[in-house]
């Protein structure tokens, strides 16, 4: 990582400075003690962006925003435990997801999509999360390994999931054909969403992925089953990349697919 520090909470105990200091060594950046600044003007000092440790976990600091990033899988959960209860969800649904699926989210963000596709698919299948930002991708794989939601059905499913710090465009570029079942994604919408103010904290993080036709080609050839696509109601690039729409009355988003099966029938 580029211009990212790790510092500790404001007092902390002999623990967090060291696995502060574990963290730092693990992603390669310097861990810059506290001293009773504030996170901003850490930041302002080492002219960094920051990683804060604390016993409430890791959470992410960006210069210039208000908003703190953290792994939190609450919306997830629920979905999850309805999922459990019902065998009902969107995601899954559109994704046509069976039992020992492959199937790789390649716009991760908060992993709460993969986290259902995981359950979805089991301990038989796979699924492999893509995010270009390396401090997402690290705040959600330490997420995924020790958030404890009280199922242990549901942990093993966050355990599985594979993350990558990878732009999209290139690691499909590089995954040979027809390896995997399904490629989804979930662009940051064009158009906001009223209500969807939990995504602020993660913003400032995000690396701008265009969905080209270029990268959707390559999702073609990787994907055996069929590619996927999340978006706004309102969206154009339904459309414009050949999905075909399954539209969800009074929901502001729909769920795109491209069956490949049938391509090639």
């Amino acid at each position: 990582m580029k211009n990212v520090i790790v510092t500790t909470s404001g007092r902390p105990s002999v623990e967090i400075v060291i696995y502060a200091k574990k963290v730092a060594d693990l992603i390669g950046v310097p861990f810059v003690e506290r001293k009773k600044r504030s996170v901003n003007n850490v930041m302002k000092e080492s002219g960094s962006d920051a990683i804060v440790v604390g016993a409430d976990g890791l959470k992410a600091h960006r210069r210039g925003s208000s908003h703190v990033f953290f792994f939190h899988p609450n919306s997830a959960m629920f979905r999850a435990k309805r999922w459990l209860k019902s065998g009902e969800d969107p995601l899954v649904e559109a994704c046509k997801l069976k039992p020992g699926d492959t199937v790789v989210d390649a716009t991760l963000g908060l992993g709460s999509d993969a986290i259902l596709a995981s359950l979805a698919v089991g301990d038989k299948g796979a699924v492999i999360g893509l995010d270009a930002s390396p401090i997402i991708s690290f705040l959600v794989t330490r997420g995924l390994k020790d958030y404890n939601s009280g199922v242990q059905y549901i942990d093993d499913a966050l355990r599985r999931i594979m993350v990558i710090s990878a732009d999209n465009r290139d690691w499909l570029r590089n995954a040979p054909e027809k390896s995997v079942d399904i490629v989804y994604f979930d662009p940051m919408f064009e158009e906001a969403v009223t209500g969807a103010d939990g995504f602020d904290s993660i913003r400032p993080f995000t690396y701008t992925e265009l969905l080209t036709e270029e990268v959707i080609k390559e999702a073609k050839r990787v994907a055996r089953k069929r590619v996927v696509l999340k978006d706004h109601f309102r969206s154009k690039r339904f459309e414009e990349l050949g999905f075909h729409v399954r539209v969800r009355p009074s929901a502001t988003y729909h769920f795109g697919t491209i069956e490949l099966n049938e391509e090639m029938g």
